[in-house]
């Protein structure tokens, strides 16, 4: 559902570079940001890969869009080690590029998403931009059993260790940039973070959107970050739901959806015999999202298998949901009023999935390696029949709907301004190679 809250125009426009990169799933809430900014009256301009250009330039958006297919469809790939971390080094330095030339054309503000803010901090830096973080997810979230509890020591530990295991993705681009840029050279154990201290990190500016109502009291964020609110993916224009889709809804009961976005890449035909088998044995329908793993069904009457289609749209149609846990699929769920069994694979789904155990929103978390039809079967039965789960998710979903992230970070890029403006003349640009661009 779309906020019925506008963001209120900008009291001074700006120039917004937004960067942004990652899965579908990463991508579809700056969708919400970037138009939200936009129709607030700044002038927004996204950097993100050419495989999301079109969600945002649907919007009228101009885009500088990063030449990534290469690499993009090597990740996940079975290789070794080595060769893991050059691609992701290599996707770091195309990226560091594309974003170094779109600030070059002008910019007030720099905004970025957690695998672009490395690079966007010392562009900042460089050309004496403000810079600010716009995340899903905070790093410690990436280890959920060490935070368990948010005691602050625990989430400092969590939050330095990842941003560590990062750096050496982004070694290479944070020592090219700060040389193109003529900036002094620092050591960083935390290149990850554009300056010789890892801690400093947490005293930048980050936006969370995401809502505070599933966060434990007394999360231990860094003082300089704080959360705005769920920005809302943008509805693609003039779009109608498939007529398959349409005709399934129509012929019975309100189905079960199924979806785990951009995961399981590798098990999309085990995930696929557990979910036919869950269906048979529950006497359930289903609507089953392919997503990357490429999602299949038998063909039966009870299940269909449908391509991109927005939450937003669907989930109010759904009798529950069995899906990843992502930031942006569990929002969009509790929005919905839609009961969720949360099937974690990695990075911060194990965090949100116990978020909704820990909140009484659903009777389990099952993670990826233990799921099979027994367990999903059990489960998924225990959610359907009791109805306190969806009346908890309503209450839940009334308070994510009260905050409206989008004009949250609009208020804030009114309070800061453009602190300062870029040099004249930047020495760089005519030696790094043209980025692609709409």
């Amino acid at each position: 559902m779309e906020s019925p809250m506008k963001p209120r125009p900008a009291a001074t426009p700006q120039r917004i570079l937004l960067a942004t990169w990652g899965t579908t799933g990463d991508i579809a809430p700056y969708t919400g940001l970037a138009t939200g900014l936009s129709k607030a009256g700044h002038q927004v301009t996204v950097v993100t890969s050419q495989r999301y250009a079109v969600p945002f330039r649907e919007h009228g958006l101009r885009v500088r869009a990063m030449p990534l297919n290469e690499q993009e469809a090597a990740v996940g790939a079975h290789k070794p080690r080595r060769a893991r971390i050059d691609n992701g080094r290599d996707m770091a330095l195309t990226a560091g590029n594309v974003l170094l030339e779109a600030a070059g054309e002008g910019t007030d503000v720099l905004l970025a998403h957690p695998l672009m803010h490395p690079q966007a901090a010392v562009i900042g830096e460089g050309l004496r931009l403000p810079c600010h973080g716009v995340y899903t997810v905070s790093h410690a979230m990436m280890l959920p059993r060490l935070i368990a509890g948010t005691p602050r020591l625990r989430y400092t530990v969590a939050d330095v260790l990842v941003r560590r295991i990062l750096s050496p993705l982004y070694a290479p681009v944070i020592t090219a940039l700060r040389r193109e840029l003529g900036l002094r050279h620092r050591f960083t154990g935390g290149a990850f973070t554009g300056d010789v201290r890892i801690s400093s990190a947490r005293r930048h500016t980050v936006y969370y959107g995401f809502s505070s109502a599933l966060l434990p009291d007394r999360m231990p964020l860094p003082a300089a970050h704080q959360t705005v609110g769920i920005w809302r993916p943008a509805r693609p224009p003039d779009r109608r739901p498939d007529d398959r889709l349409t005709d399934f809804l129509a012929s019975g009961p309100a189905p079960v959806y199924f979806g785990f976005g951009s995961m399981g890449q590798d098990q999309a035909e085990r995930l696929s015999r557990i979910i036919t088998h869950t269906v048979r044995r529950l006497r359930i329908r289903a609507v089953v999202q392919s997503g990357w793993a490429g999602l299949t069904d038998d063909g039966g009457a009870d299940i269909l298998t449908i391509g991109e289609c927005p939450h937003a749209w669907l989930f109010p149609r759904m009798a529950a949901a069995v899906h990843h846990a992502g930031a942006g699929t569990t929002h969009a769920s509790l929005q919905a009023a839609l009961p969720t069994l949360p099937v974690p694979f990695t990075f911060d789904q194990p965090f949100w999935a116990a978020r909704l155990r820990s909140l009484g929103l659903t009777p389990a978390a099952v993670p990826m390696p233990r799921l099979d039809s027994d367990v999903l079967s059990l489960a998924l039965a225990r959610l359907l029949a009791d109805g306190r789960y969806r009346e908890r998710t309503r209450r839940i979903g009334a308070m994510i709907e009260q905050q409206d992230g989008t004009a949250g970070v609009v208020r804030a890029l009114g309070h800061t301004g453009a602190e300062q403006k870029p040099r004249h003349s930047p020495p760089w640009c005519t030696r790094w190679q043209p980025a692609s661009d709409a």
